[in-house]
């Protein structure tokens, strides 16, 4: 049986946006492309200092509602925003311009992620390219669903079109549920709880996700998210249109905080 966030997520989308294609008996799920699916929200790559210090305080503030101790430590923008192998992903209103979801991927891609360099990975993980999901934070709120939902469409999107193998999350409990559902298995035999680095007050459990493989998985169960996820193109996700705009320049290494504490601060790119 599926979690009801997710068995909810049919009548949730269809309130949220409009299909370009109508449904009929053909377009039963897992049977095809549903059309074009227009969300209240965009999904982009952070690309200015702005961007991260909005995106920053959305972490912060999700983070405040479930693991204060840890909401401390996120006050500022952290050096692995801006790493060489990292991205960090918002999602703000259309009707407000309000920023409401965020998530950070680093792959290991150049670099070892933080599972790597922590902890002793079991054989299957070794040697293969993973994507470090962190910082999912999302603001309370009529579409808070289905932002999370659609972060996770944009890092699959994204862990594909770079051939990432294995997504890697360090979960608490009960947030551990929600990636379950989604279709992340244990890392480590017996789902032991584990400290990383970057959380360092709380244990976590260690879950992996196959990106080649969810499709499939995802059809033969018959999956809530199978649509949402494969069949429906989404516009309002611009993860890749930034690739050829002004913000595709290098990005620096280190986090200059200054440039974005303060809300006055002008826009630039992060360089």
């Amino acid at each position: 049986m599926w979690w009801p966030l997710l068995r909810g997520l049919p009548s949730l989308v269809a309130d949220s946006v409009t299909a370009e294609e109508p449904r009929d008996p053909e377009h039963a799920q897992g049977s095809g492309r549903l059309g074009k699916r227009i969300l209240p929200f965009r999904v982009r790559l952070v690309r200015t200092y702005d961007h991260l210090r909005r995106a920053v305080e959305v972490r912060r503030d999700a983070y405040a509602r479930h693991l204060p101790t840890l909401a401390q430590i996120l006050e500022d923008a952290e050096n692995s925003d801006c790493t060489a192998n990292s991205v960090v992903f918002l999602a703000e209103s259309k009707e407000t311009g309000e920023a409401v979801g965020t998530m950070r991927i680093a792959t290991n891609i150049g670099a070892p992620v933080e599972f790597e360099t922590a902890l002793t990975l079991p054989p299957q993980f070794r040697d293969t390219t993973i994507a470090h999901v962190a910082r999912l934070g999302v603001r309370n709120g009529r579409d808070a669903t289905l932002v999370k939902l659609a972060l996770f469409k944009a890092l699959h999107r994204y862990c594909l079109a770079l051939q990432v193998e294995w997504m890697m999350v360090g979960a608490h409990p009960p947030i551990d549920r929600l990636y379950t559902q989604l279709g992340f298995v244990d890392v480590f035999d017996g789902a032991p709880l584990v400290t990383i680095p970057s959380a360092p007050a709380y244990e976590v459990r260690v879950m992996a996700f196959s990106v080649d493989a969810a499709e499939r998985d995802w059809r033969e169960h018959r999956h809530p998210l199978y649509d949402f996820m494969i069949n429906e193109y989404c516009p309002d996700i611009e993860i890749f249109n930034s690739v050829s705009s002004m913000w595709a320049r290098p990005r620096q290494a280190e986090v200059d905080n200054s440039a974005f504490q303060s809300s006055s601060t002008p826009a630039k790119a992060i360089q």
